[in-house]
């Protein structure tokens, strides 16, 4: 039977074959995959999501900071809309292109500790296991698609160091932590990590001391010095969002407290990296267990990578009064985690790369499966009754609006609502009332007609409507009564239906 199987692993498909050609081969089918995922994101309806509704809002102006996440996935955003224009595929683009340089670099980092063509593009795809790298960037993720291709990155940096020790691994360092560190401020526990899992190696230690570490620092200070002086005098806006989802309200306190936090966090690794574990450990079986005692240098380095970063969680929840963990805040720590596994099982004598074909299959299970959730909960959102915001009727009420004439400015109530007005009208500028972006628009450019839009209606009951005009009231306008708009939303039952109110200023 063993000899039936190993003559079997000898006859690779086509598709196989052609993966087995290493990075590239490898890069071109995960590049098809997204330019799927980006076409499936298309044929949706043209409506956001709460963090599309952000970047589409946030992409008017260049700033330093804008709120609890650093600006690095902004500043990206803002440099597509500036050349293609406001637009669902502007939009959409730089998230996927981001999450296939994730690949990619995992990848070359791969190739740093093995040069066969097949292991790498094991290691590429193995990616695929991971939710965070499959089926939540298909869902809602921007700023960790960032921290994720950083993390990457800072990989193939640590690793090319650790082989070559040339000047470029240095520089490539340099990048990484300055791209991570803006992008997720939890990044920055990695390359922390990385110093203790390489002081440890008596041969590597000396890189640390390497005169050419201060590329590193030079390079990352440049990239992170404008938001970290935007930082000193916004600490608390940075930090309140971040530190506010992970206390959850009327949570224990004392040892119960952490008692729960350290739970969530056990939970969060077995929801980050259980698939992975499973889909190695069913075809290797016994050879996987026995792997699980086998390792070098290289699975030693990345094994204690991810327990130091694990342990820098633990003190996070000791010393901040956390009470709840996510699989996604872990993605810097626990993104080795494959390459870790397939080095434990070259180690025990595996040839991973000889299996890519056993994996294939696994794999397109997995791109197809990831593909099907948004566009499923959107399409049968009148059957189950489960709607997303890709569902609400937007567009349709953008053509309403554009009837009754066309606004100067707009003034929304909320990230979402804004966000989409913007899309919804890509020339005309739009402040979200609940947090006005001082000297925007420009004074110049403050003129009316302003529209004034909030949810869930409120016109005619006598009562003012729930929306905070005072970003306008310099220009001296005279509001018109109030008017309600209710549209069924989109792909629904009829009776689930988007109430707006609204009024114009002249």
């Amino acid at each position: 039977m063993d000899a039936v199987r190993s003559e079997e692993l000898k006859k690779p498909g086509r598709l196989a074959t052609f993966l087995a050609g290493g990075l590239w081969p490898a890069a071109l089918f995960l590049g098809a995959y997204f330019l799927l995922s980006i076409a499936v994101r298309l044929i949706l309806p043209n409506a956001l999501t709460l963090d599309e509704a952000e970047q589409t809002l946030f992409s008017q102006y260049w700033l330093a900071g804008y709120g609890p996440q650093p600006p690095f996935y902004n500043w990206v955003q803002n440099s597509f809309v500036s050349v293609i224009g406001t637009s669902l595929f502007s939009l959409t683009l730089p998230k996927f292109l981001m999450l296939l340089l994730c690949y990619v670099f995992f990848g070359m980092a791969a190739r740093e500790l093995d040069t066969r063509p097949g292991f790498v593009a094991m290691a590429m795809l193995s990616l695929l296991t991971l939710p965070q790298l499959s089926y939540m960037p298909q869902q809602d993720l921007t700023h960790t698609v960032a921290a994720l291709m950083a993390t990457s990155l800072f990989l193939y940096g640590l690793f090319r160091t650790l082989v070559r020790s040339d000047w470029q691994g240095y520089v490539i360092l340099g990048l990484a932590i300055g791209i991570g560190t803006i992008s997720k401020y939890n990044f920055a526990l990695l390359p922390a990590s990385a110093i203790v899992a390489v002081f440890c190696d008596r041969e590597w230690r000396t890189r640390l001391f390497d005169p050419r570490v201060l590329l590193t620092a030079i390079v990352s200070l440049i990239i992170v010095l404008p938001h970290a002086l935007w930082l000193l005098d916004n600490l608390d806006l940075a930090t309140a969002g971040t530190i506010g989802k992970m206390v959850e309200a009327n949570a224990p306190h004392g040892i119960a407290r952490i008692a729960r936090a350290l739970g969530s966090l056990v939970l969060a690794c077995l929801a980050f990296g259980a698939l992975t574990v499973v889909i190695f450990a069913v075809p290797f079986r016994k050879d996987f267990r026995r792997s699980l005692t086998a390792g070098d240098r290289w699975t030693h380095l990345l094994g204690l990578m991810m327990a130091v970063g694990l342990l820098g969680v633990v003190l996070v929840i000791l010393f901040t009064g956390t009470t709840k963990i996510t699989e996604r805040w872990l993605d810097p720590y626990l993104l080795p985690l494959p390459l870790y596994l397939l080095g434990k099982l070259e180690r025990a004598g595996i040839d991973t790369a000889r299996h890519l074909k056993r994996f294939v299959p696994v794999f397109g299970v997995i791109m197809l499966v990831t593909l099907v959730p948004l566009a499923g909960k959107t399409f049968t959102g009148g059957l189950t009754g489960a709607y997303t915001r890709i569902n609400y009727p937007l567009a349709s009420v953008a053509e309403t609006l554009k009837s009754e004439g066309r606004p100067a400015v707009i003034v929304a109530a909320g990230m979402h609502l804004a966000g989409n007005m913007r899309l919804q009208f890509p020339d005309v500028p739009v402040i979200n009332s609940e947090q006005p972006i001082a000297g925007f628009p420009a004074p110049d450019a403050m003129k009316g007609p302003v529209l004034a839009v909030w949810t869930d209606g409120g016109a005619g009951t006598g009562s003012p409507p729930p929306i905070d005009l005072s970003s306008v009231d310099a220009l001296g306008l005279t509001a018109s009564p109030a008017k309600s708009l209710s549209l069924p939303y989109y792909y629904g039952d009829g009776k689930m239906r988007l109430n707006l109110g609204y009024r114009w200023l002249r």
